[in-house]
């Protein structure tokens, strides 16, 4: 099976590595992890949800405080916002999975303390403006290209890292002040004093980093921007086999992104025999993915009256493929070949309605 994922391949280029248990791995990838994006503060944090959690609280997001986020988001947007106990708003998205900038202009209002702005496979969406009182967290966990950092921006090395090991979270900051503070968060907000004293400066979590997957993050930090590379150009390769294909769309890409998978929009008429494409691109050896699925269609969210078109034609669309950088070249032509080979086979049914 060609995975969706390249953490398994990782896992087994890497299990026959030593790793030293250095007690500064976490400050030493930290200053790397600055070095890469060309930030002044990087904070580690065990997973993307810990570091996002970091990143309210440094915006000063108190319990019901509003926070906006995309309604078809990773969970751990949910997740990390039902932490810091805030009331949560769903935005439509776009077609380019990203919160579509007419639907939250409509949503934020003076009550709005942040807004969670997601970068769907590394498509950056236009920052939106908001009021002062609103602060803008971007979340740039889904893809390990280096990002620019404005204000307080989440990042993850989870595409690079081996499966078993922490997936890693970052906290990217130019300020000083807030970097000391969310590196007093993920100590539970202790700072320590002389001899056994300490303090509680502040209401923190203990999500540090530990030291053997901040080693294993450094091993990966050497190669990332080749990873990123290969990335790429299976994207691009991707591009060019599905080239003419009515059946489907291709998301589209700057330049520079560097997706996670590769996702593309199905069309209307196989919205319906969705499934069984899903179903067929497995069978013929390449795992298949929709990541995520409206928030309000859960059940511990659930809300029927909600409405919001583009994400439901969104999700009913959304198929993903591999496009990690542990394919071989082969592997790209046969994922290439089995979706349309797929789409083929089950295009001709379409809906019965």
């Amino acid at each position: 099976m060609i995975p969706i994922s390249a953490a398994g391949r990782e896992h087994r280029a890497l299990e026959t590595r030593p790793f030293v248990f250095d007690s500064t791995a976490v400050e030493k990838l930290e200053n790397a992890v600055s070095a890469y994006h060309g930030c002044h503060f990087t904070i580690a944090f065990n997973t993307p949800e810990s570091a996002l959690c970091a990143a309210l609280f440094a915006a000063g997001i108190s319990p019901q405080d509003e926070v906006i986020a995309g309604a078809m988001a990773p969970l751990h947007h949910y997740t990390a916002a039902a932490s810091r106990q805030a009331a949560l708003r769903l935005c439509d998205i776009g077609l380019d999975g990203n919160l579509y900038a007419k639907a939250l202009q409509d949503l934020v209002t003076e009550r709005t303390k942040a807004v969670l702005s997601g970068r769907f496979e590394g498509i950056r969406a236009v920052p939106p403006v908001l009021p002062a009182s609103a602060a803008l967290i971007e979340d740039a966990s889904a893809s390990p290209a280096p990002v620019e950092v404005a204000a307080n921006t989440v990042w993850s090395m989870q595409t690079v890292m081996p499966e078993g090991i922490e997936k890693t979270g970052f906290v990217l900051t130019n300020d000083e002040q807030a970097a000391t503070r969310l590196k007093h968060f993920r100590e539970q907000g202790r700072k320590n004093g002389t001899l056994w004293n300490y303090d509680l400066v502040l209401r923190g979590a203990d999500t540090k980093l530990g030291l053997l997957a901040a080693a294993v993050a450094l091993e990966q930090m050497e190669t990332i921007a080749s990873a990123c590379d290969r990335r790429r150009a299976n994207a691009e390769r991707l591009d060019e086999l599905f080239q003419g294909s009515t059946l489907f769309d291709r998301m589209k890409r700057p330049q520079a992104s560097v997706p996670d998978r590769y996702s593309l929009l199905l069309t209307p008429p196989l919205y319906c025999p969705k499934e069984d494409i899903y179903n067929a691109v497995v069978e013929k050896g390449v795992e298949a993915a929709v990541c995520c699925k409206p928030l309000y269609r859960t059940t511990a969210y659930r809300d029927d009256t909600v409405r919001l078109p583009v994400t439901e034609d969104f999700y009913k669309a959304l198929l993903q493929l591999p496009c990690h950088h542990r394919l071989s070249t082969a592997e790209v032509e046969t994922v290439a070949r089995a979706l349309l080979e797929s789409v083929e086979t089950y295009g001709y049914r379409g809906c019965r309605f």
